[in-house]
């Protein structure tokens, strides 16, 4: 008998909501005072070390450093607050799909460049129950899309390369788990990957419980 399939999903920009539609940016910025265009460059620019495994105040010092905003009393709390909210919020045509494919019986694990902060919150949350592997960054020092995580993760999840079907909105990270193996796709939207999973026998198609349809897509 074939090794399952397994589903790995990438957290920011696939189970959560695009950044332009959650409002990150712009909270954020509201904390530290500054401008929002301004802030969107400082807060990528120091993200690879706080990923894998930078301390939060180290992180938001830099950020606040770069844009000579001051970091007042409490405000590396409320930065490291809201945005762990909103990273482990799962939107909606997301959650369902996840919860359709649990109940379908899926094998589901999550993939993600993320702090040890956000690590330990997703693992609190409810949907996290719906997986049976979750790998952060920062608790293993390498990051998308270096191969070494990629062979971390299958060997964590104990199946050939070419038993997973991973999403991921970063073309460099699709890219990655290709030349491991995996069978990567870019993630574009739940609906999309309702009918790559549909075709893959995981999803039966035809409507979903919203009322959208899970279509073919003769994927290859």
């Amino acid at each position: 008998m074939d090794t399952p399939l397994t589903v790995v999903f990438d957290l920011g920009e696939v189970l959560t909501r695009p950044r332009g539609l959650s409002g990150l940016e712009e909270r954020l910025a509201g904390l530290l005072g500054v401008e929002e265009a301004a802030f969107a460059e400082a807060y990528w620019a120091y993200r690879d070390a706080y990923d894998l495994g930078s301390s939060d105040i180290a992180y938001w010092s830099a950020v606040a450093g770069a844009l000579g905003a001051p970091l007042r009393p409490g405000t590396v709390d409320a930065l490291v607050s809201a945005e762990v909210d909103i990273w482990t919020r799962l939107d909606g045509p997301s959650h369902a799909l996840v919860e359709d494919l649990r109940r379908h019986g899926a094998r589901l694990a999550l993939l993600s460049n993320a702090p040890q902060v956000l690590a330990r919150t997703a693992e609190r949350s409810d949907w996290s129950a719906h997986f049976d592997r979750l790998m952060f960054s920062a608790d293993h020092g390498i990051a998308k899309p270096d191969p070494a995580v990629y062979r971390r993760m299958t060997e964590l999840l104990g199946t050939p390369p070419e038993r997973v079907l991973f999403f991921d909105d970063r073309r460099k990270n699709i890219d990655a788990a290709r030349e491991h193996g995996w069978d990567a796709r870019l993630w574009t939207g739940a609906a999309a990957a309702r009918a790559v999973l549909a075709d893959r026998g995981l999803l039966p198609h035809g409507p979903t419980r919203d009322g959208s349809m899970s279509c073919g897509t003769g994927s290859r």
